[in-house]
């Protein structure tokens, strides 16, 4: 949207044109912490089953189902929340399902049988469901067209944080307190950030001028950026009711369909190789010949490592998306990932192999959805982006349905540890296929749209696809 005879530019060109200011990295900051309860729920929940085995008489298929369907109800959140984003706006949808989640998670410690801590998880998961999609949406709104991957991925690295952090709280406060104590501290200690995110994260310009917000309003939204916003153009047609009604017919639509599919690939498997991992893993280490035959606080430092590695893995792609095409990351990735899992299937790593042999995968597998995450942020405009990334989260949950329940089909028949990580390089090397369809993709598209204006400009792999539709 090009800007008009007076030398004015679009909202969207002030935005790209400008340097993230303080108050953008705030943003991106307070964000980050929202990021960091998704994370700590993932692990605490872990850690919480077996104590609900043995204090309530909870059945197996019991924890199955609760797991199952708390997944099931992180995806139905998450479809739901994009079209909700992209109509009504991303903070109001966002904060309602923070608070879902968080009060839902606190009200775990107070349900005195498996039914009621049943429904309470259904609720509280839905609520987070939509918080991630809605999360790396609102920052992709916010942050420079040429930082958006960076900025997504790095918002994204506070699952990592937060899985270690619930790692560490679940091991001081479960022994000492009771599994109670730690859901009740899970689920109030983040609403700590409650209050700043709401005083100091407004609504993203760009959302309030396509629904047709007062142009006053526009531009204090517009003050996060710069204390100027008198060059925009605010005049710029708004979003018709039908667009805003129809977002899944834009992520549908015939040229985005084949970004969508691979998106939704990428997002399923790499999504459900993290949980799969996280799951069933510390099992396998446990197994005895021909498995490593670790003792249980080994196999739990050996996790351990692993979390650290996709901490590390997430920030460190964070940074590389700034510099580096973001599908030729997502393939390097993959390989990288492959490589660590079959130096476990050919060597006959020891305890102390293995923390660094899982550390050194993790940071690839961690990148995987990662560069998903980021590259579906910015594959839509911004009236559908909400949509595509919720979509995106949603297949992304039910590659973790699927995992979960192979995982321990698989186990059941009799696979390994190095027989699980073969399998695995499967998988991984689809995802690295993926990434290079997804590029070939965005190139034919930059070739065509670059034919149709004459501007060789387009030609950029990392143009954003979003651009075709604009």
């Amino acid at each position: 949207m090009p800007g008009d005879n007076r030398g004015r530019v679009s909202l969207e060109q002030f935005i790209d044109r400008t340097p993230l200011s303080r108050r953008q990295r705030i943003i991106i900051f307070l964000t980050f912490l929202v990021l960091v309860a998704d994370g700590m729920d993932l692990a605490i929940t872990g850690l919480v089953f077996p104590r609900l085995i043995v204090e309530w008489g909870t059945t197996i298929g019991q924890v199955t189902f609760t797991v199952t369907a708390g997944v099931l109800a992180l995806a139905v959140g998450a479809i739901v929340s994009g079209p909700l984003a992209d109509r009504w706006g991303r903070k109001p949808v966002l904060l309602v399902g923070f608070l879902i989640f968080t009060v839902g998670t606190a009200a775990l410690g107070v349900s005195g049988n498996i039914e009621v801590f049943i429904v309470l998880r259904i609720i509280s998961s839905i609520g987070l469901g939509a918080v991630t999609p809605v999360a790396l949406t609102l920052v992709a709104d916010w942050v420079p067209a040429a930082r958006r991957a960076q900025m997504v991925a790095l918002a994204l690295s506070g699952t990592a944080l937060g899985t270690i952090v619930g790692s560490y709280l679940s091991s001081l406060l479960i022994p000492s307190f009771g599994w109670q104590t730690m859901v009740i501290v899970a689920g109030l200690l983040p609403l700590l950030v409650v209050p700043f995110f709401v005083r100091s994260v407004p609504e993203p310009a760009i959302t309030l001028l396509k629904r047709g917000r007062p142009e006053a309003e526009i531009r204090r939204s517009l003050s996060v950026v710069a204390a100027d916003s008198s060059p925009i153009d605010l005049s710029a047609p708004r979003v018709t009711e039908a667009a805003q009604k129809t977002p899944f017919a834009i992520v549908l639509s015939r040229k985005l369909v084949l970004s969508t599919v691979l998106i939704w690939v990428l997002a399923f498997i790499t999504q459900g190789l993290i949980i799969l991992v996280l799951q069933y893993v510390p099992i396998l280490l446990q197994q005895h010949a021909p498995g490593p035959g670790l003792n249980t606080a080994q196999s739990g430092l050996v996790m351990a490592m692993w979390g650290w590695g996709s901490l590390a893995g997430q920030v460190a792609v964070s940074f590389l998306l700034k510099r580096l095409d973001r599908f030729v990351t997502g393939v390097v990735a993959a390989v990288w990932t492959i490589a660590g899992l079959l130096i476990v299937v050919i060597g006959n790593l020891g305890f102390v192999g293995l923390m660094i042999v899982l550390l050194g995968t993790a940071i690839g597998a961690a990148a995987l959805p990662t560069v998903t995450n980021a590259i579906g942020a910015i594959a839509y405009p911004d009236v559908a982006r909400a949509t595509g990334v919720g979509a995106s989260s949603f297949f992304g949950r039910i590659g973790s349905v699927v995992s979960g329940l192979s995982g321990g089909l698989l186990i059941a028949a009799g696979f390994t540890l190095p027989i699980m990580f073969a399998t695995l390089t499967v998988p991984v090397a689809v995802v690295g296929v993926a990434f290079i369809g997804l590029r070939a993709e965005t190139r034919r598209r930059a070739r065509s749209r670059a034919s149709a204006e004459g501007d060789r400009s387009q030609l950029d792999p990392d143009l954003p696809l979003a651009a075709e539709q604009n």
